[in-house]
């Protein structure tokens, strides 16, 4: 199998290696954290990396997620589901796309490209219908992603946001700082980082992102020569990338 490196700038004078490969099997979406990683096909067929290999886990699903909050997913009838003793339990709302990767809070957006979350305690616990209670964050939103500081969204044209103030007993956080840029989707790593798509399928690093100054200084592109994705994940030092055709990447 063939390794690629690929050199990525991201500071004056310094720079990231990545050492990446293709790895077996063909997905449409894949998210990693806490060092455990899912994934979902183009069948819905839903999938841990165990040993290296993919593994079947009962259940349909079109997007799938796991993080600090446990293991959650949706259906294509938009029915939300969450991992429960070893067993999908269906649970209340109604999403598109969710996401586990915060604080142990969790967040979603509706078809109607609304914003959703629930604090730590109702995520945590939630465990049979009617749960968990969720609160609304003011704007539109198409995806949202949230890692231990801050949640990142990208609205129906593109345009991506930062909201600060994100907290376990305060989901909806404070406020939204535009961010430059235009992109399809936006994934918060476990520490924090930040990767984005664009329209045409390249993938960007979020550069300058501290304490301070939460939304970042700058996009830094990762060049991937001849490739084009549509999706991206980031745990443990370990960036999972799928590629438009469904082709996993895995760099370190």
């Amino acid at each position: 199998m063939r390794v690629c490196v690929f050199l990525l700038l991201l500071f004056a004078g310094g720079s990231w290696a990545l050492i990446c490969k293709q790895v077996v099997g063909r997905m449409k979406q894949i998210d990693a954290s806490n060092g455990q990683v899912f994934a979902v096909d183009f069948q819905d067929n839903v999938f841990i990396r165990l040993n290296g290999r993919w593994t079947r886990v009962s259940g349909k699903l079109s997007h799938v997620t796991v993080g600090a909050a446990g293991i959650w997913g949706v259906g294509r009838d938009q029915k939300l589901y969450k991992m429960v003793e070893g067993s999908w339990a269906i649970l209340a709302g109604l999403l598109k796309q969710i996401d586990a990767g915060g604080d142990q809070i969790v967040v979603g957006v509706d078809r109607g490209n609304n914003v959703f979350c629930s604090n730590k305690q109702a995520a945590v616990t939630a465990a049979s219908y009617f749960t968990p209670a969720y609160s609304i964050i003011p704007g539109k939103m198409k995806y949202y992603s949230c890692g231990p500081r801050t949640c990142w969204g990208v609205n129906a044209v593109g345009n991506i946001y930062c909201r600060l103030h994100v907290y376990p007993v305060h989901c909806i956080g404070t406020h939204w700082v535009r961010v430059p840029g235009r992109f399809q989707m936006v994934e918060v790593g476990t520490d924090g980082t930040v990767f984005a798509i664009d329209h045409i399928g390249q993938v960007f690093r979020r550069v300058g992102i501290s304490p301070c100054r939460p939304q970042g200084i700058k996009w830094a592109r990762i060049h991937f020569v001849g490739r084009r994705f549509r999706h991206v994940t980031y745990d443990l030092g370990i960036l999972w990338l799928v590629e438009t055709n469904g082709n996993l990447i895995r760099c370190h």
